[in-house]
C-alpha cells in the first residue's frame, strides 16, 4: 500500500492531526487496540482518512478531519481515551500530537 492516499479529497478548512511514535514493532494488546479505534474512527462524522508511514519502532500517522470539531470528538472519543491511557502505560517511549489546520494542498501521481 502507497503511504499516500490518492483517495482523500482535502481543502482549506480541514484538520490534520500529526501523531508521531516510538514504540516496540508489535506489543502485546496493541493490534487489537489498533484495530478497535480504527473501525470506530471510521464511523466518526467528520473522519476523511489518514496516511501512515513506519520504519522499526518509529511512526508518523496523519489522520485527516473536515473541521476541528470532529478532531475534538474524536479527542474526547471514550474509546480513544482508552487507547490514549494503555499506550501511555503500556506500548509508546515516546509521542508528539501536533493539530494543524489544513491552509493549502496539492496532490499529483504521475
Amino acid at each position: 500500500m502507497s503511504f499516500i492516499q490518492d483517495g482523500l479529497n482535502l481543502t482549506p478548512g480541514n484538520y490534520a492531526v500529526l501523531f508521531l511514535s516510538e514504540r516496540p514493532t508489535d506489543p502485546e494488546g496493541y493490534a487489537d487496540m489498533d484495530q478497535r479505534t480504527m473501525e470506530a474512527v471510521e464511523r466518526l462524522p467528520g473522519y476523511l482518512g489518514y496516511e501512515l508511514v513506519r520504519n522499526g519502532e518509529d511512526a508518523i500517522f496523519i489522520s485527516y478531519w473536515a473541521d476541528k470539531a470532529a478532531v475534538e470528538a474524536w479527542r474526547t472519543d471514550a474509546l480513544h481515551r482508552e487507547a490514549k491511557t494503555q499506550g501511555r502505560s503500556h506500548w509508546y517511549y515516546a509521542y508528539r500530537s501536533v493539530v494543524c489546520p489544513i491552509e493549502a494542498t496539492s496532490h499529483f501521481r504521475r
